[in-house]
């Protein structure tokens, strides 16, 4: 990690990818053991400037060149961020194959809530019939503005009250 080297980072949500420069900010040894005279530094805070904003990333490890922090991914190599987002694409497809199964889930727990439970079954019933309604309703609408558009024609363009 040295000064001035370039950064990787992978924002989440949205998912995008940006680099910047990072520089180190200063060091936090982690042990004040007695028995050691000269503690190593563990952590470090760093700046990273991306696109002219700083970002401070407070108690990086010294020995990890790729760090998750509030929703992104940081790396000092190329490999770093790769394997991130390569664990990232897993975990989505994942998620999308899983999504199948989740949809079949619902759909037949609709059906056994509706078989065990009378009164889910008379709600989904009364849902089913108010959308039927609502669906009429508006196709009743649209045939009266096309009477009126009609009416209006015949009479010149201006409807009669």
């Amino acid at each position: 990690m040295g000064e001035n080297s370039p950064i990787y980072i992978i924002r989440k949500k949205p998912f995008q990818f940006v680099t910047g420069t990072l520089k180190s900010k200063g060091t936090k040894p982690l042990s004040t053991n007695p028995y050691m005279p000269h503690p190593q530094p563990q952590n470090v805070d760093v700046v990273v400037t991306v696109n002219g904003s700083d970002e401070i990333l407070p108690n990086v490890p010294v020995n990890r060149d790729t760090i998750e922090y509030k929703g992104s991914y940081y790396s000092v190599s190329a490999e770093g961020i790769q394997n991130a987002v390569a664990n990232m694409m897993q975990m989505a497809k994942t998620s999308l194959d899983e999504h199948d199964y989740y949809s079949d889930v619902l759909k037949e727990g609709e059906k056994v809530m509706e078989q065990l439970n009378p009164q889910y079954a008379e709600g989904k019933r009364q849902a089913r019939t108010i959308a039927d309604l609502q669906e009429r309703a508006d196709k009743q609408d649209k045939k009266l503005d096309e009477i009126l558009s009609f009416m209006r024609e015949l009479n010149g363009g201006s409807p009669k009250e």
